[in-house]
C-alpha cells in the first residue's frame, strides 16, 4: 500500500468554492432586491434543501430528530417548529400556524385538499420518466425560484452547485474508474444499498466513478438487501452512511462475515456522517465533499 496520500483540507475545499452555503454567496443587492420571506412548512426533507436553495429558510418541519440524523444538512435553527412525522403531520398544529406555503414531493400520500385548508400546496416530484434524477432537482429549483419571485438565489445555487462539480471532478480523477458501494445499516442484517440509478449513483457517474452496487433497485434507485449480498460484489471503495444511532448494528463488526468482507480485509472501508441519498442539489454537492474528504485518506 502507497502511503503517499493527497490531503484535501478545508482550505483546499474553499480554493474551489465547495463547502460554501448558498446564504454566504448572496451578495447584499441580491438580497435587498429580493421579495418578502414567506412563511413555509417542509413536510419532506428535500423541500428543506429547496427552500435553503433560494435563499429562505423553513420556520416549520416534519421530524426534526430524524432530520438531523438522517439528512444533517441544511442545518436548522433551534426555533424551527417541529411538525411531526413526514406521512403523519401535526394537523393540529398546522390549522394554529397557518404557513403561507407547504411543500411536500408529489408521492406523499397526504391529501391535497386537507393541506389547502392551512396555506398554498406546492408538491415536487423526485424522479420522472425519462430524465435523471439531478435534472429533476435543477427544474424543482428553478421552478420553486419563479413561483416565489426568486429567479436570482436560484440561479446563482445552480450556478455555484455547476462550479463546484466541475472542480470537484477534477480533485477526484485520481479515483476515476473506481467502484464505490454506497450503503447504510437498517439493522445487523440488512442494508440500504445505493444503485446507479439512485442520486448518489448519478453523482458518482458525473464524477467518472462508478455505482459498485448493480442489482435490483426501486424507483428510487435504492435497495434494501441482506448483509451477505455485500460479499460478491466488487468494490474498490465501501461508504457507510452513518446515521446517529449505531444501536442495532454495533454487533456487525464483530460478525466473522464482516471481517472477510473483501473491503474490509483491503482497508477500504470507510464511515461518513448521513447524507440524504433522495435530496436534490444540495444533497449530491454535500455526498461530493465527502468524497473529496475520502479521497484525502485513500490509499491503494
Amino acid at each position: 500500500m502507497s502511503n503517499n496520500r493527497t490531503l484535501f483540507t478545508r482550505r483546499r475545499l474553499l480554493q474551489y468554492g465547495l463547502g460554501v452555503g448558498v446564504a454566504s454567496i448572496l451578495s447584499p443587492s441580491l438580497r435587498a432586491a429580493a421579495p418578502p420571506q414567506p412563511r413555509i412548512a417542509a413536510l419532506d426533507w428535500t423541500a428543506v434543501e429547496l427552500i435553503d436553495a433560494v435563499g429562505l429558510q423553513p420556520f416549520a418541519v416534519s421530524d426534526i430528530p430524524s432530520y438531523r440524523q438522517w439528512v444533517v444538512t441544511p442545518s436548522l435553527t433551534v426555533t424551527t417548529v417541529e411538525l411531526g412525522l413526514r406521512n403523519e403531520p401535526n394537523l393540529e398544529l398546522l390549522a394554529q400556524l397557518r404557513p403561507d406555503i407547504i411543500i411536500l414531493p408529489h408521492y406523499s400520500p397526504l391529501p391535497e385538499a386537507t393541506l389547502q385548508q392551512f396555506g398554498e400546496v406546492i408538491r415536487y416530484p423526485f424522479t420522472l420518466p425519462g430524465k435523471r434524477i439531478l435534472t429533476v432537482a435543477r427544474d424543482n429549483l428553478q421552478q420553486l425560484g419563479r413561483h416565489l419571485g426568486r429567479e436570482a438565489f436560484a440561479q446563482r445555487t445552480l450556478t455555484h452547485w455547476q462550479e463546484n462539480m466541475t472542480a470537484a471532478r477534477q480533485l477526484l480523477a485520481p479515483w476515476r474508474g473506481k467502484r464505490i458501494l454506497l450503503y447504510s445499516f437498517l439493522s445487523p442484517r440488512q442494508v440500504l444499498v445505493m444503485s446507479p440509478s439512485s442520486l448518489f449513483g448519478e453523482v458518482l457517474a458525473y464524477l467518472g466513478l462508478q455505482c459498485a452496487w448493480q442489482g435490483s433497485a426501486n424507483m428510487w434507485g435504492s435497495a434494501v438487501i441482506g448483509v451477505e449480498q455485500l460479499y460478491p460484489v466488487d468494490t474498490d471503495i465501501a461508504i457507510e452512511f452513518m446515521h446517529g444511532e449505531r444501536g442495532a448494528t454495533r454487533a456487525v463488526p464483530q460478525s466473522g462475515l464482516w471481517q472477510k468482507m473483501p473491503f474490509m480485509q483491503q482497508h477500504n472501508h470507510y464511515q461518513v456522517e448521513g447524507a440524504w441519498m433522495y435530496g436534490g442539489l444540495h444533497a449530491a454537492l454535500h455526498f461530493t465533499e465527502q468524497l473529496i474528504h475520502l479521497s484525502g485518506q485513500w490509499h491503494d
